[in-house]
């Protein structure tokens, strides 16, 4: 052996003899280098497989608080509600502290009709991201859906207070306040809404139908004639005017919002009701009874003096023949009384 291979072999020997006592890492590893892949992958932003990726870093690291999130979120997207909710509730257990997660979760839980957890989610998510207008405005619709109008304007009226040029949270005060039946302050805030989102059509519309509850028909018909101006496609705000032109007593212009509703949304159980009803006082009885047969199709049930109306309008009796026979005498009634004599 010459002596330069020797003093390698030496050295080869010495190299492995400091490693022996040393901790080995384990990304250091092959398997951990591996798995270091399958996590990178799993909490990419995009890509295929990260679900794939996400499931197997999850089973080799149990207490991955972030694979898991991002597991849960994968589901969730995916439509695969169950399983996407209990990573994300696993995901809380190892890390509550994640804002984003809990938001997610509120989202899942909706989606999912257990509105009281989302509730609960979004408050939480709440307590930790208070300026995030559009949480606070996701938790009041849900608190409006069950029917909790109170706590859903006292969260709108945070929101406006926090934000207070979010249009949004302006016009859904205003929806929010209106179903309260505090109209005033719904009108209110309706104007500011549209203040500040002139091109808020909805905004405009809803507005215009709280204006119309008030009585103020003039202001309501100017709003809704700029709604549908600006999205002639929104078949709800020419619903809402035909609604006011109703109560202006403008059949023609009625007949004619409902008529464009209906050409927008034809299955709009409503919109054939109401115009069969204008119809029927305009004395066009052969379209109106289409429409109720149609509104009735639909699930709508007209009211009995609704009924009665087209009755008296558009089914009358015939007329009596002048020429007619009598109809015989009922025996079992009283005889008439007598003239007094002239």
């Amino acid at each position: 052996m010459s002596k330069n291979l020797l003093w390698i072999l030496v050295g080869v020997a010495l190299a492995l003899a400091a490693c022996a006592g040393a901790d080995v890492r384990e990304e250091d590893t092959v398997e951990g280098a591996v798995l270091g892949l399958v996590r990178q992958t799993c909490l990419a932003a995009e890509g295929d497989g990260r679900i794939a990726a996400c499931r197997r870093a999850v089973k080799a690291k149990p207490y991955d608080a972030e694979a898991e999130a991002q597991l849960g979120s994968l589901l969730v997207k995916t439509a695969q509600l169950p399983e996407g909710i209990a990573h994300l509730n696993k995901s809380l257990k190892l890390q509550p502290e994640q804002p984003e997660t809990l938001v997610v979760l509120a989202g899942a839980l909706d989606e999912r009709g257990d509105r009281e957890a989302a509730v609960e989610a979004y408050r939480n998510a709440l307590a930790k991201l208070p300026e995030r207008t559009d949480l606070r405005l996701a938790l009041a619709v849900l608190l409006r859906k069950l029917k909790l109008k109170d706590e859903a304007v006292a969260e709108l009226t945070t929101a406006v207070q926090r934000d207070p040029k979010s249009a949004a949270a302006w016009a859904q005060l205003s929806l929010t306040l209106a179903q309260a039946n505090r109209l005033a302050e719904g009108i209110e805030a309706g104007q500011k809404a549209v203040e500040l989102e002139p091109t808020d059509a909805n905004a405009r519309s809803n507005l215009g139908l709280f204006l119309s509850t008030a009585d103020l028909l003039s202001e309501a018909i100017e709003q809704l004639a700029k709604a549908v101006e600006l999205d002639s496609a929104n078949a709800t705000a020419h619903y809402n005017l035909g609604l006011v032109y109703t109560r202006a007593d403008d059949l023609e212009l009625a007949a004619r919002a409902y008529v464009r509703a209906l050409a927008l949304k034809e299955d709009f159980p409503q919109a054939h009701h109401n115009l069969a009803v204008v119809l029927m006082g305009m004395g066009v009885c052969k379209w109106s009874k289409e429409h109720f047969d149609r509104s009735h199709d639909l699930g709508v049930r007209s009211a009995q003096i609704v009924l009665d109306q087209y009755t008296k309008i558009c089914e009358p009796p015939p007329p009596l023949d002048p020429n007619a026979p009598a109809a015989p005498a009922d025996p079992a009634a009283p005889a008439a009384a007598a003239k007094p004599a002239t």
